[in-house]
């Protein structure tokens, strides 16, 4: 989308999320000289040539082994998705702490487009080992304690409450956050950190909005792949790499099938895994009653698979219309900041 940006003594028509950066850094000196600018505005765009540069370094990389298919199962891929939340988070609420259920709704995260995907997976698998120590130690401060103690997260809550005013924090939170540096996305004017799992812009004070790794997916409504919150696409990662379809016994339902029982937010939350190694299916299930009205299942669970897949649906997926009604808002709001920060360079 194009519109025109002006200030009285410059205008410009531009693509809100490519050329209003090289616009900014040109009328601020900021743009780099000399050799390949890895954070360009030709390098931020979604192009056939970009997204073939970062998956061919994404293969080079050891770590991603791992996440390749390991088996000829339909179920089984290697691709994953990186997605934000709609929703901005709170002041003081960790990413870790959102979603609360194991499928992420409908309409409420977004995926990247696939260059920024991309190169968000490449920024990840270079220092996977210590994003996720760091996020899991902060996935922990998010869980809740033994019955009859305060967590860690309803004691933050608690100190949030008795703070002065959210004001201040959020000025000493854009202080705090001012220099720190993420990956490029969405042409140059936001911004991912990995080690919070946020979304931040670049060029002016906003909110933060969570990221998510998508590598299980649960297939929803019958025709979207939507994916798992972290912690229990982790757990099945680990049956996945044990080969736990290989444990397969009689399920109390008659079915031949390795149970795999998962820590979640859901009560009696288990997959199943059926099949054998070129043919293993899963799907996620619970005991509890109440299952259907958390996450939209129904008693014969929903169907998981491993790695990225497209929806089925011939028509826009509710995904893709929640996000155009999403970037008309994101392209208005970049647009006032253009504004605003043209202006100020005219002060």
């Amino acid at each position: 989308m194009r519109v025109v940006v002006s200030n009285g003594d410059f205008t410009a028509e531009v693509d809100v999320e490519v050329e209003v950066v090289a616009i900014i850094q040109s009328v601020s000196g900021a743009s780099s000289s000399g050799g390949v600018d890895e954070t360009s505005p030709d390098m931020l765009k979604n192009t056939p040539s970009n997204i073939r540069r970062l998956a061919d370094e994404i293969e080079q990389y050891d770590g991603r082994q791992k996440y390749l298919a390991q088996t000829r199962s339909p179920s089984d891929g290697g691709d994953g998705r990186w997605y934000f939340c709609k929703v901005p988070l709170g002041i003081n609420v960790l990413a870790a702490s959102v979603p609360r259920t194991e499928i992420v709704g409908k309409g409420h995260y977004f995926r990247f487009g696939m260059r920024d995907s991309l190169a968000i997976e490449a920024s990840f698998l270079q220092r996977e080992e210590e994003l996720l120590s760091s996020w899991w130690k902060e996935y922990a401060e998010c869980s809740e304690g033994p019955r009859g103690q305060p967590s860690i997260s309803s004691k933050a809550s608690q100190q949030q409450k008795e703070s002065p005013t959210e004001i201040a924090q959020s000025d000493r939170l854009y202080l705090i956050e001012e220099e720190r540096v993420g990956v490029p996305v969405k042409g140059g004017l936001y911004e991912v950190d990995l080690i919070k799992r946020h979304c931040f812009p670049v060029y002016w004070n906003g909110e933060n909005r969570r990221v998510l790794r998508g590598h299980w997916f649960a297939l929803k409504g019958g025709l979207d792949w939507l994916p798992l919150r972290e912690d229990v696409a982790e757990q099945l990662e680990f049956a996945y790499r044990c080969q736990v379809w290989h444990r397969r016994t009689f399920q109390p339902s008659g079915l031949f099938a390795a149970r795999v029982d998962l820590q979640g937010s859901t009560p009696g939350l288990h997959a199943l895994f059926t099949g054998e190694d070129d043919t293993w299916e899963a799907w996620l299930i619970a005991d509890a009653s109440s299952f259907g009205d958390v996450i939209g299942c129904d008693r014969n669970g929903i169907k998981l698979r491993r790695g990225y897949a497209p929806s089925q649906s011939p028509k826009p997926t509710q995904e893709n219309v929640e996000y155009a009604k999403f970037r008309n808002w994101d392209v208005h709001e970049i647009y006032h900041q253009c504004l605003y920060f043209l202006g100020g360079l005219s002060t």
